[in-house]
């Protein structure tokens, strides 16, 4: 064992079934371990998870999918989640029908949210390391704490491939 060397830092298995909702799973489930205070009629609101920068404001497609993953295992957990992006209105256009926003002006009344499942995003070589949390609206207080690892090959897949003649050109370039 002591020639074994770490894989290639930009390793992609051929084939992988692990999705991202198997991450966020384990993620949940450390959460739901790890809570207090919490019960299935306490209202959480689900956040984007953001970058681990100067200003935490930055999110991407992958700090998006983090949270709408969350909102289904909270809720198969039994806990109440609340979708405040939801307008309660459905607008119709020849584009498709739609009932979220996130133009606040668009959001009809703010729901009671008392706790708010958020979390940060810090990027590495082999995959991203995930920290989340689940905070007091008013006390700030952190109530549960998970960290996880999603691997690169994961987060890459949520991202369009550019193919030409049926070949993935990012996988191979």
């Amino acid at each position: 064992m002591s020639n074994w060397q770490f894989p290639e830092k930009n390793y992609r298995p051929i084939n992988s079934s692990k999705l991202l909702s198997n991450y966020t799973e384990q993620l949940a489930m450390k959460l739901i371990e790890n809570m207090n205070y919490i019960n299935s009629n306490t209202p959480i609101a689900i956040t984007s998870f953001v970058n681990l920068d100067d200003n935490l404001q930055t999110t991407n497609i992958f700090g998006n999918h983090l949270a709408e993953s969350f909102i289904t295992e909270l809720q198969e957990f039994g806990l109440s989640v609340v979708d405040y992006k939801h307008t309660g209105t459905v607008h119709v256009t020849p584009n498709g029908d739609f009932s979220f926003s996130r133009n606040g002006r668009e959001i009809k009344g703010y729901p009671h949210i008392e706790y708010t499942l958020t979390g940060t995003l810090t990027y590495t070589n082999r995959g991203v390391i995930v920290n989340a949390r689940i905070i007091g609206a008013k006390s700030k207080v952190v109530v549960s704490s998970a960290k996880g690892f999603v691997p690169s090959f994961v987060v890459e897949s949520l991202y369009p491939t550019r193919r030409v003649d049926g070949i993935a050109l990012d996988a191979i370039l």
